[in-house]
């Protein structure tokens, strides 16, 4: 943007804006803060009448190095109407994703009335069938850690489970005051949600009376579930 000085010998002779050219005869080269407040003077304006036509940023290794990472995003990243419209399917791959960890962590075997004498009985469930498990192990048969087995469409849980499991939620739910969040999500959010949803299927009242129930040997078998000392 060039310009025409008001006072060219003046200003050429005070000129110390070193972003701008020196003025060249009557001529100025670009806008400083001071033409701005004296136009803003001149014609009674409220506010420079130089407003911002392009969002840009400098960034180096994917980091802002003008702002913070938050305003970076807030004022410049989405804002954009090209990362809006490239951004539509990463929201929808998160929903998805999102989408099959909530059916994930749900109970996947079946409730049965009684135990059936043809299954074998596990720590918290009763196995249809362990070689045809979803977790197989190299040596044949199951790898699933015993808590995985309430993810396992071969697992049958009848009444007799019920106490162990509910202590086993109950003690889950325990170690949310000892452990920090990241922790507890990744190792017990998940068999967590899987017992909440048993519950759920089973009936609050049932399961509240059946955590009643609960005796020394589940307990102590809870205690090795929590540890890790349990292997399948």
């Amino acid at each position: 943007m060039v310009s025409r000085l008001y006072a060219p010998s003046r200003a050429a002779h005070r000129h110390q804006d070193t972003e701008r050219p020196r003025p060249v005869g009557p001529l100025s080269f670009g806008i400083s803060y001071d033409d701005a407040q004296r136009w803003q003077l001149a014609h009674d304006l409220g506010g420079s009448p130089f407003q911002r036509v392009r969002r840009t940023t400098v960034t180096r290794e994917g980091h802002p190095r003008q702002h913070t990472q938050s305003t970076n995003e807030r004022v410049y990243v989405l804002p954009d109407g090209n990362v809006q419209r490239a951004s539509r399917s990463v929201f929808a791959d998160g929903a998805e994703e999102a989408l099959e960890q909530a059916e994930a962590a749900v109970f996947g075997g079946h409730l049965a009335d009684a135990p059936d004498p043809a299954h074998e009985e596990t720590v918290t469930a009763d196995c249809e069938d362990e070689s045809t498990s979803p977790w197989p192990a190299p040596e044949g048969g199951c790898g699933a850690d015993f808590m995985l087995c309430l993810a396992c469409k071969n697992a049958y849980v009848h009444p007799g489970h019920h106490p162990r499991l509910a202590l086993l939620r109950q003690q889950l739910e325990s170690l949310r005051s000892v452990l920090d969040d990241g922790t507890w999500d990744k190792r017990w959010q998940d068999h967590s949600l899987r017992l909440e949803d048993l519950r759920d299927k089973v009936g609050a009242a049932a399961w509240d009376a059946a955590l009643a129930r609960a005796g020394s040997d589940d307990q102590a078998l809870v205690h090795l579930l929590l540890k890790g000392d349990l292997a399948s």
